[in-house]
């Protein structure tokens, strides 16, 4: 009987460990249970735990806080805790409230958080579109449902501190969440979220201590592309790598990275190559024809694909009328931007094919007329009208998803078609296009130059005269041991694009032939008789001595030539050998002392010198894109010396997919140097560069415009 007893507890117990279906296991179980005889499924549904206690009789082996840690969660899918769970702030969302699926693409990204299979998984996508919801939902997820040591990964301090206000914000909105706090002020930190089943770590990209100290089950790596190619010391190789790391004690480890494409040799797009490339694929509300969007089959009402009138490209126009359409690659049927979320809703995912050849099984491919490459092969099962997959897909340890704002509801197809328009003659307006729209890297050609291509772009246009429209003069100076290089060029706006002139280069063996080309010369603008002088210009700092007899390096000399004559005009650089991060190709620094030599440290610098950092490779990419573009242009003057310098480099790619600039041989390419510092000076990311200038005809009117004096009412006594 003692045994029996005992059997009959440990059912209870055992039945205790869930709601779901308890009714009916009770009904199955009742007639071995004292007191449950007659218990029928039908006339009894468990609403609580309370509600079990109030049937069952005798001993409760478990406590209610232990039935809760041991009973499964009420929301099994990270999409299920966002719709139950996640509120939204409107100090971090254009939304506030309950979270709704806008956006059904991101469901499968997230729900794919709890598939026991995936260790890793890629998002990469364009701005604004739900990737960072994604990881915060999963990271909520886990707080509620199944909690581990978490750490979050951003580039910056800034971002961190940012990331970790909208994380913390995120607990604090959500019952759910907000219950895990332990109400003490010191558990939340810059640092560290301390919650009573989890602890949640933020850390630097570069730094080596932030990664190097944290064990974490959980890893979100977000602004991938915005991490320095290896930690401050440089010794554990890279951010990514170090942060993979933390987890590998972790069986069940989960490591999530997102970011906003930039270039191939960026983090986001390397780690999404090792992903098992996961599209999305969407019907056609006439056809029915499953594809995956591409903003180049967008189309202006009535036209045909690939002719957008000319005339029709202006912003106010194309948002006002409404007037893009999507043509289907089967029908060839115009969709509207209506039908965008009944596509949205009715899409699936699918994996690049890994069917190296097609054949007879082939089908019924979604692509069974297009030859498979190595970028546009998908997976080949069939879709059927309802979404679903005929044939099962495989399983992955690694998901990668790419998508862009073409398929979001937060950004329409005429928006799209007007940043386009925008952006299209601009190379840096374009690549941020393809990155932050499109989800897609931007690519640069690789192809080689020749002395001739460069002679091509000579106008008609003499040395020294400046072509009307420009809006500053900026300089580039090669500093080399015997001399210095000079490049002057200027610059033209025309709407959110640059366009720029050469006017003047050449070689000077002083400083002061060097003072006489920046600060004494000034140059006339055609058809005006205005006068304009450099505005502003840089100079590298070079680095090794200047001859056998002089006490002074390169870069002493220049230092002190800036502090003599440069101030607000000249500035020196220096090339990183490094990728600044972010897509940025320069930022400032502020030095205060010399260099030191032979262990000595440098003299003070009073009052200290600023200089800008430059990622050159960037900067030469921009470069030749303007070259490509036809917004470069020369003097009828230039001669064979100025081609060969500029094609004394050529650009390729290593083994890892990186695209560098190699010089060809011994070749001089010091007036090259000098056009990548001239256009430094005048790029965006240099203090606003030429962007931000006023017409310089109204510049020197407010310079020459004579001041109002006002007297005191005292002093006229």
């Amino acid at each position: 009987m003692r045994q029996q007893e005992t059997d009959s507890i440990h059912e209870r117990g055992a039945l205790q460990l869930s709601l779901f279906g308890m009714a009916g296991k009770i009904a199955d179980l009742g007639s071995d249970l004292p007191g449950l005889e007659d218990f029928s499924a039908e006339d009894y549904h468990f609403e609580s735990i309370q509600d079990l206690y109030a049937i069952i009789d005798g001993p409760r082996p478990w406590s209610l806080r232990e039935l809760e840690a041991w009973a499964p969660p009420d929301n099994s899918l990270v999409s299920d805790f966002a719709a139950q769970d996640r509120i939204l702030v409107s100090d971090f969302s254009a939304f506030q409230g309950e979270w709704e699926h806008k956006a059904f693409y991101a469901i499968e990204p997230m729900d794919a958080f709890v598939d026991p299979i995936l260790e890793e998984l890629t998002l990469m996508a364009s701005a604004q579109s739900v990737k960072t919801e994604i990881a915060h939902n999963q990271l909520g997820y886990a707080v509620k449902n199944d909690p581990a040591p978490t750490l979050v990964v951003m580039p910056s301090i800034k971002t961190t501190g940012t990331v970790n206000e909208r994380i913390k914000s995120m607990i604090q909105a959500s019952p759910a969440l907000s219950k895990h706090l332990t109400g003490n002020d010191d558990d939340l930190t810059y640092r560290k979220i301390k919650l009573d089943n989890m602890p949640i770590h933020f850390a630097t990209a570069g730094s080596d201590a932030d990664l190097r100290n944290v064990l974490a089950r959980y890893i979100f790596l977000d602004e991938t592309d915005g991490y320095p190619e290896s930690t401050e010391k440089g010794k554990q190789g890279s951010p990514i790598g170090q942060a993979r790391a933390r987890a590998t004690t972790f069986w069940n480890r989960k490591i999530v990275k997102l970011c906003t494409p930039t270039i191939e040799s960026g983090y986001i797009y390397r780690e999404y190559q090792r992903s098992d490339k996961r599209r999305y694929w969407m019907p056609c509300p006439h056809c029915a024809g499953y594809q995956v969007l591409s903003f180049f089959r967008i189309k202006h009402v009535g036209c045909k694909l690939g002719e957008w009138p000319k005339d029709r490209r202006d912003e106010d126009y194309i948002l006002s009328n409404t007037v893009s359409r999507y043509e289907c690659i089967h029908c060839g049927k115009e969709i509207e931007e209506k039908h965008k979320s009944w596509m949205d809703r009715m899409g699936t995912w699918l994996p690049e094919c890994k069917i190296a050849e097609r054949t007879e099984n082939c089908v019924d491919c979604l692509q069974a007329d297009v030859k498979p490459t190595e970028t546009t092969a998908t997976y080949c099962p069939k879709i059927r009208l309802d979404g679903t997959v005929a044939i099962p897909l495989p399983r992955s340890r690694h998901r990668g998803y790419q998508w862009g704002a073409i398929i979001s509801p937060f950004e329409t197809w005429d928006q799209l078609a007007a940043e386009f328009f925008k952006a299209k003659d601009n190379p840096e307006e374009l690549k941020n296009f393809y990155n932050l729209h499109l989800g897609e890297i931007w690519k640069e050609a690789i192809q080689k130059r020749e002395e001739s291509e460069i002679l091509s772009l000579r106008t008609e246009r003499p040395a020294l005269i400046v072509p009307s429209g420009t809006v500053a003069i900026t300089a580039g100076v090669d500093n080399q041991k015997h001399g210095k290089w000079i490049v002057l060029r200027a610059w033209i706006r025309e709407g959110r694009a640059i366009d720029s002139h050469l006017i003047r280069y050449g070689f000077v063996e002083t400083w002061d032939e060097l003072d006489q080309w920046i600060f004494e010369d000034v140059y006339t603008v055609e058809d005006s008789g205005l006068i304009l002088p450099v505005w502003r210009g840089a100079i590298d700092i070079g680095g090794s001595d200047t001859d056998d007899f002089s006490d002074e390096t390169m870069t002493e000399e220049v230092y002190d030539w800036l502090r003599r004559r440069g101030r607000g005009v000249m500035f020196g650089v220096k090339g990183l050998s490094h990728s600044i991060g972010g897509g940025k190709k320069m930022r400032s620094s502020v030095i205060d002392r010399m260099p030191s030599r032979k262990g000595k440290t440098g003299r003070p610098i009073p009052g200290g010198l600023k200089l800008w950092l430059l990622d050159t490779g960037l900067i030469k990419n921009a470069l030749w894109s303007r070259i490509e573009s036809g917004k470069f242009h020369l003097h009828a003057d230039t001669d064979n010396i100025y081609a060969r310098h500029m094609v004394a480099e050529q650009r390729e790619k290593t083994n890892q997919g990186k695209t560098i600039w190699k010089a060809k041989g011994n070749r001089a390419n010091h007036l090259w140097d000098a056009e990548v510092y001239a256009a430094a000076m005048a790029d965006p990311e240099c203090d606003g560069g030429v962007m931000v200038l006023r017409d310089p005809a109204s510049r020197q009117a407010q310079a020459q415009r004579t001041p109002k004096i006002i007297k005191s009412k005292w002093m006229e006594g």
